[in-house]
């Protein structure tokens, strides 16, 4: 059987050596268009920065590696620009065409540069290869280029800016949405852009740029400034030229379409990685999802089914955790946004707790965002904090793995030491806060929803009040609460609030249970944050 994969990303190199692992007798070869082989790219901001001081370290394998100890064959600069899929043969551009058996594509995604006047300018990059790393800093130290553009700011533009602040740029970032990091809901990035403000970097939010002339950026509300050089950081799209060519089935989100192996339309081409389209195990629709751990899942799945094994893949809930300097971001599951989109209801709880317990050194405070269902299903997960995000939101993602409930997060075991947590962890409040709602022991009032005749209370102390407050709040103190009930109205609604919602739920406990039915918790509190 001979296998020709055509992709030398992590996903073809992940098949390529797992098809030797099993089958000792299969030919395989792997059609690589670049000069670069099993290039770690999530890596390359961090060669950019220094923090990666060899770029050996970010090469996987070599060529040689691969012949002499997996018998595979790479062949570097072939670009495949044809499948003959009658005839089982590539093409490939000024060599000879490459026969198959099985065929796997893995080309992955692609940065493309924006449809912006200017925007192939010599000092405008982009950030994909290790050669083009080297370019950018060969300019960057070369011509003494200060003030840096990054356009984009998601992951890539984020990991761009804050390498270029390690290098002692002036940097400037636009992204065209209304917050960093469009995954996310805009009010769980809002610390994180304070962050990122607060390590020099200029924000142009909510802006696009429309033109790049004569080293001058002009945005779409006619404002402009100067730059040296930019860096194009707007995202990735998948590489489907080639299955589009071969009238092979792309889905609606613009990926390859391909079945529980891994098959496209043709039964004997399989693809796998960031071309693909998977579907979304909480709305049930295809979409795409750049990720390069989900891209080995795929490969192994493509490889266990044309060696005749039996491993399908899932539905993917997709998880992401995102470095912002001295910040971490992770999200599981789905934003409002995109439940908003997919049509499902859902409820939502905000929380704020420190990663581990006060009493022991650096304790930091860390946000918490939670959505799920009317039947308790976990739909999604925001964390933002400077330490312990990761391990919740791996716990989290978990449980939503198994279709878990809110219930289910109370009991959530998290690794309990005074260093790292605490005994009620930030997963397991959260989670006992929803099934608050749940059960109808806890009504909350979202910020954009006060409207006239709600009565904001804030129960902080008298000095923290005079120090700021909402529109319109009036101070009882929690300590002093019970003994006040006769000065709180009953015939509008009352929204307690504090700096981050603990004060306000007990507040909300003594009232409930007081006969105040127009009682709410407001939520979120991120106005005093």
């Amino acid at each position: 059987m001979k296998v020709v994969i055509i992709g030398g990303g992590s996903a073809g190199v992940s098949a390529a050596t797992r098809l030797r692992r099993i089958c000792e007798k299969a030919e395989i070869v792997i059609l690589e268009k670049k000069s670069e082989f099993a290039i770690a790219s999530c890596g390359l901001s961090y060669l950019l920065s220094g923090l990666v001081g060899d770029k050996e370290q970010l090469v996987g394998a070599t060529v040689e590696q691969m012949r002499q100890i997996f018998k595979i064959n790479v062949k570097l600069n072939h670009e495949v620009v044809g499948i003959n899929k009658e005839n089982k043969i590539v093409s490939v551009r000024d060599r000879i065409p490459e026969s198959y058996d099985k065929l796997i594509i893995a080309t992955g995604a692609e940065q493309l540069r924006p449809d912006i006047h200017g925007v192939l300018s010599e000092n405008i990059f982009t950030m994909n290869s290790i050669a083009g790393v080297e370019k950018i800093n060969d300019y960057y130290f070369g011509t003494g280029a200060q003030k840096v553009l990054i356009i984009g700011g998601g992951d890539i533009g984020i990991e761009a800016a804050e390498a270029f602040v390690r290098l002692k740029a002036d940097v400037l970032l636009v992204e065209k949405n209304n917050h960093l990091l469009p995954n996310f809901d805009a009010e769980m990035t809002r610390q994180l852009e304070k962050e990122v403000q607060s390590k020099g970097v200029k924000l142009y939010l909510g802006r696009r740029v429309v033109s790049l002339e004569n080293n001058n950026a002009n945005l779409d509300n006619g404002e402009s400034f100067g730059f040296d050089m930019a860096i194009i950081a707007t995202g990735v799209t998948p590489d489907v030229k080639l299955p589009i060519l071969a009238g092979l089935e792309i889905g609606k989100s613009g990926g390859i379409l391909v079945n529980k192996y891994m098959q496209t339309s043709d039964e004997d081409i399989y693809a796998c990685g960031d071309n693909v389209e998977v579907i979304n195990k909480i709305t049930g629709e295809f979409e795409r999802w750049s990720n390069a751990s989900n891209a080995l899942k795929q490969a192994r799945v493509a490889v266990d089914h044309l060696c005749g094994r039996n491993t399908v893949a899932g539905a993917v809930i997709t998880t992401n955790i995102s470095k912002v300097f001295d910040y971490t971001a992770g999200i599981v599951g789905c934003s409002e946004h995109k439940l908003k989109k997919a049509g499902i209801h859902y409820q939502k709880v905000y929380l704020w707790q420190n990663s581990h317990a006060s009493y022991y050194p650096g304790a930091l405070q860390m946000q918490a965002k939670l959505l799920f269902a009317a039947n308790g299903r976990i739909l999604g997960m925001q964390l933002v904090g400077k330490d312990g995000v990761a391990e919740r939101l791996n716990a989290v993602s978990a449980q939503m793995q198994h279709n878990g409930v809110v219930e289910d997060l109370i009991f959530e075991e998290i690794a309990f030491s005074p260093p790292y947590s605490l005994a009620k962890d930030i997963v397991n409040n959260a989670g006992s806060l929803a099934q608050e709602i749940l059960e109808g022991n806890l009504r909350t009032i979202e910020f954009a929803d006060l409207e006239a005749g709600v009565l904001p209370v804030d129960i902080r102390s008298p000095e923290v009040f005079a120090k700021g407050h909402l529109p319109g709040a009036i101070n009882f103190p929690l300590a002093n609460l019970r003994d006040s009930l006769t000065n709180l109205p009953k015939d509008r609604k009352i929204a307690l609030y504090c700096n981050h919602g603990y004060g306000a739920y007990l507040a909300y406990q003594i009232l409930s249970q007081q006969g105040f039915d127009n009682a709410y918790l407001l939520s979120p509190s991120t106005l005093l944050n």
